[in-house]
Parts: structure tokens; sequence; C-alpha cells
């Protein structure tokens, strides 16, 4: 029988790297919300911080998801162990 652990692990891998890539295009979002705090028109302004709003509480949202299925894995891993 397969040990279930090394089942796990490839996928506890892939919400690791999920979780990287995350961070990663947080520090581009965060880069271009840089940028665009710059621009000159006001309406530009309000509008990209409208959008960079609801990406943020998108990004957080998908970040807790990342969490919680890391989360469980884990404690899947565990309780397979005991067993």
């Amino acid at each position: 029988m397969t040990d279930l652990g090394e089942v796990l692990d490839p996928i506890r891998k892939q919400v690791i790297d999920l979780k990287d890539a995350l961070a990663h295009a947080r520090y581009r979002y965060d880069g271009l919300d840089l940028i665009l705090t710059g621009v000159a028109d006001a309406k530009v302004r309000g509008a990209s911080q409208e959008i960079f709003t609801v990406a943020s509480e998108k990004m957080d949202a998908v970040d807790a998801m990342i969490d919680e299925l890391y989360r469980r894995l884990s404690a899947l891993d565990r309780e397979l162990e005991n067993r």
C-alpha cells in the first residue's frame, strides 16, 4: 500500500508553490499601485484605488483558502499517521 505521506507531500508542495506565486503577484500589485498613485488625473487615481481595493480583498481571500487547504492536508496527514 502506498504511504499516504508520499501522496500528500507533492500536494502540500503545490500549495506552498501557490502561496509563493500569490506573494509574487502581490509584490507586482503593490508596485503597480505605487506607480498609479503618481498619476495626475484624480479620476484615474480614484478608479485605480477602487480596483486595487477589490483586488486586494480577492488576494486575501485566496490566501486564506490556500492556508486552510494546507492546514487540512497537514491534519489529514497527521490523522492518517495515527492510524
